[in-house]
């Protein structure tokens, strides 16, 4: 099973359009949205491609191949749109490697804040599990105390703190970080 993992895509048409090249060119089984799907809020700049109406045809278009979390800017209005469910705070998976079973845990990030997860025992991460999750438009691999593994695709439309926009590819070996542009910015290797 493959899965492509877009986030804070702010109604950016072309971005969206890019992307969902890439899910064919990969081959993906299946689309993980981590919130912020059309809105681009009060702190956020217009996408140049905002066009969210036209975002909504393209992602109902892959309706039946979606797992998706609410983002801090998703509203009540935006989930009448989608012809699959938006609102959940977060989501788990389950993925097989050579190691065993991994957990992986989705969240946008506004919820279950990142820099607290190492408190939150409610939510049952332990040692090697990942966190998916956007919100900060900040992409990279974050290695926490507890040993829970934080990766974070970044902005899809509205990048930040220096780093590309783009997209994450989730397969039986790991996960691997991707801008825009087609290249590989960086990838997590499961672990036993």
């Amino acid at each position: 099973m493959r899965y492509m993992i877009l986030s804070d895509i702010h109604g950016g048409t072309k971005e969206v359009e890019q992307a969902l090249d890439f899910y064919n060119k990969f081959n993906c089984n299946a689309l993980i949205l981590l919130g912020d799907l059309l809105n681009h809020g009060p702190r956020n700049k217009l996408p140049n491609s905002y066009e969210p109406q036209q975002v909504v045809s393209l992602l109902n278009a892959y309706k039946h191949n979606i797992i998706a979390v609410r983002g801090n800017c998703d509203s009540e209005v935006d989930s009448m749109l989608f012809d699959f469910p938006i609102n959940a705070p977060y989501q788990q998976l389950f993925i097989k490697n050579k190691y065993g079973i991994q957990k992986i845990f989705l969240t946008h990030g506004h919820i279950y804040k990142i820099k607290e997860l190492d408190e939150i025992s409610h939510i049952g991460l332990k040692k090697n599990d990942i966190v998916l999750s956007g919100h900060t438009h900040v992409s990279g691999i974050f290695y926490l105390d507890n040993g829970i593994i934080n990766i974070n695709p970044g902005s899809l439309t509205l990048a930040k703190g220096g780093t590309a926009n783009g997209f994450a590819i989730l397969d039986s070996d790991g996960i691997s970080l991707y801008g825009l542009d087609g290249r590989v910015i960086d990838k997590y290797f499961y672990k036993a």
